[in-house]
């Protein structure tokens, strides 16, 4: 499937969750993006340069920054939960965790968007009020934003 092919099925996912696909879009064709509850989730729907026939969707959730201290337990306990998930993972980009699922469009139905969005919002929620109580402490805070419109 396309990007002209999947977009409807996409779209009817965003509708059923109660959120307007028209708001959701992004810059380019095959891009949304809306926030549930406490998740972030983006959607791409997208080919590689190599294979430009061949469509993936992908749909990712950021989960929280790695912790400044235990990061090397806390990527362990990732590892572990991710075990016991089911449609979508967790990995590491840059400095950043997301909650991730990732496949090619052929094939896909209605339900496994439902699915995937599903579970990619509430794998994201419920794992970082988790994580975040489990490793608190365990990020240096953010300095506060300027309001006075200079650059501290």
């Amino acid at each position: 499937m396309n990007i002209a092919e999947i977009s409807p099925l996409v779209e009817a996912s965003l509708a059923g969750l109660k959120v307007d696909p028209a708001l959701c879009r992004g810059a380019k064709p095959g891009q949304w993006s809306y926030k549930l509850k406490d998740a972030t989730v983006w959607i791409d729907v997208f080919a590689f340069d190599a294979n430009p026939n061949k469509f993936y969707i992908q749909v990712m959730s950021p989960l929280c920054a790695v912790p400044d201290r235990k990061a090397e337990l806390f990527a362990v306990d990732l590892m572990e939960i991710n075990y016991k998930m089911v449609g979508a993972w967790m990995c590491k980009k840059d400095n950043f965790y997301y909650v991730l699922n990732l496949r090619e469009t052929e094939n896909i139905d209605q339900s496994e968007i439902d699915a995937t969005l599903d579970r990619v919002a509430y794998y994201s929620t419920d794992y970082y009020a988790k994580l975040a109580f489990k490793y608190e402490g365990c990020w240096n805070p953010k300095p506060p934003a300027s309001t006075d419109g200079s650059r501290g």
